[in-house]
């Protein structure tokens, strides 16, 4: 299927998602000057706020493997329902949400997916403390062509991820103390292989966790200088794995930075340090090098914002003969309102990974627009245009994607 072909199914698909919209737009547009604030919108349940909403979508991939040679591109129909429940009480706040995504090829059946998801969020506020905790469960998958999925595989990888974690923060006169524990539990599904054989994904099961402490001190309104340590430990079920290497490890992340919070047009945290992760097995040797993160949003005007992200850090991966990945990612977006209720927005993003202990780095860049319009206090229609194009050193994991996509979302 040529990426003109595809496009035009997408664009065919999306008349019908877009029929279903029509009768929620025939709300007057008067009527939505009178609309009540969003905080309002769903299903008051005593001091409980429910919000159903279900989403009908279609996405077009041109390369859905993720393939250097003879690309497959397909049409993948989405369904996504979810419900949140809110609720707020003077020092108690509570959030839970469900929900997942059915997703139906037109071509490859046999990479129909089925994610679900739960999450569950408290905090108690207490003046100068607050404790903060969530659980999130997932059911999820790894499409074909990704780094850990074999290309021999005849369907995606079917994995769970059950994360935990609890945050305390502390204020006083000059300072002000947070902490964090994390706990993340991955659970990977065998597949099947070309051949009939069976491929053991129980190599990448594994337990991580991370216990974060950060002290910040203000020196100005808006502004806070802070220092952070945070220690991890990854550890395996299987140990050797399947190549005889132990991937068990534990490291540290050392960060000094700064919060910026300027009237309301600019909110800034950048950070700096240093990484270190040290592999159980002394085939891998270890990972140190510098460390990064930034995160800043600028309101450029009332209808314009700029947001920008950079991180690096050391991943886990179970590619042969590498101990991990050290990457960087960089993204920026800007965001426009063209009228009330339609925004667009254009993203670009690179990312640079190195499989550590090997030859293999990969060069990602990605380019996108993205479109949502608010028909109503009940609907929007969001669509856009995705471009990844990927550089590796490693022979037949280049790749060309161009994936374009229209969603009709429904939400009390």
């Amino acid at each position: 299927m040529s990426p003109a072909t595809g496009l035009m199914r997408t664009y065919v698909t999306g008349k019908y998602v877009l029929a279903c919209a029509l009768f929620c737009a025939l709300i007057p547009a008067h009527s939505r000057a009178t609309e009540k604030p969003v905080d309002d919108h769903g299903i008051r349940l005593g001091r409980l706020l429910a919000t159903p909403s279900l989403g009908l979508g279609t996405r077009y991939d041109s390369n859905i493997f993720q393939s250097d040679h003879n690309p497959h591109a397909d049409t993948i129909t989405t369904l996504t329902p979810r419900l949140a429940l809110q609720g707020d009480w003077r020092i108690f706040h509570l959030h839970l949400a469900a929900g997942g995504e059915l997703g139906f090829y037109a071509s490859s059946s046999e990479d129909n997916y089925q994610d679900l998801e739960f999450q569950a969020a408290t905090s108690l506020d207490l003046g100068a403390t607050s404790v903060e905790g969530g659980i999130e469960v997932k059911r999820a998958h790894d499409e074909r062509g990704s780094n850990d999925v074999p290309t021999s595989a005849t369907e995606p990888v079917i994995y769970r991820d059950a994360r935990a974690r609890i945050n305390g923060r502390h204020v006083t006169d000059g300072l002000q103390y947070e902490t964090q524990f994390a706990l993340r539990r991955l659970e990977f599904d065998d597949s099947t292989a070309r051949n009939g054989t069976i491929i053991r994904n129980d190599d990448r099961d594994r337990v991580e966790l991370r216990e974060t402490l950060r002290v910040l001190l203000p020196f100005g309104p808006g502004r806070e200088a802070f220092g952070e340590v945070s220690f991890n430990q990854r550890q395996y079920d299987r140990t050797p794995d399947d190549g005889g290497r132990i991937r068990d490890s534990s490291g540290y992340q050392l960060l000094g930075g700064i919060r910026l919070d300027l009237t309301d047009l600019i909110t800034a945290d950048l950070a700096a340090g240093w990484m270190s992760q040290i592999y159980a097995d002394p085939a891998f040797g270890d990972i140190g090098d510098y460390t990064l993160r930034g995160d800043f949003d600028w309101s450029v005007t009332r209808l314009t914002s700029i947001t920008f992200n950079a991180a690096r850090t050391v991943r886990e991966t179970t590619e042969t003969g590498a101990s991990g990945i050290l990457g960087f990612d960089v993204g920026a977006t800007i965001s426009h309102e063209l009228r009330r209720g339609l925004d667009i927005s254009l993203r670009a993003g690179y990312r640079d990974e190195t499989f550590k202990q090997t030859t293999r780095r990969d060069d990602t860049t990605r380019l996108g627009l993205g479109i949502n319009y608010t028909l109503n206090r009940f609907a929007r229609i969001t669509g856009g245009l995705d471009y990844d194009h990927r550089n590796s050193t490693r022979q037949d994991e280049d790749f060309k994607r161009l994936q374009s996509h229209i969603r009709l979302t429904l939400e009390m």
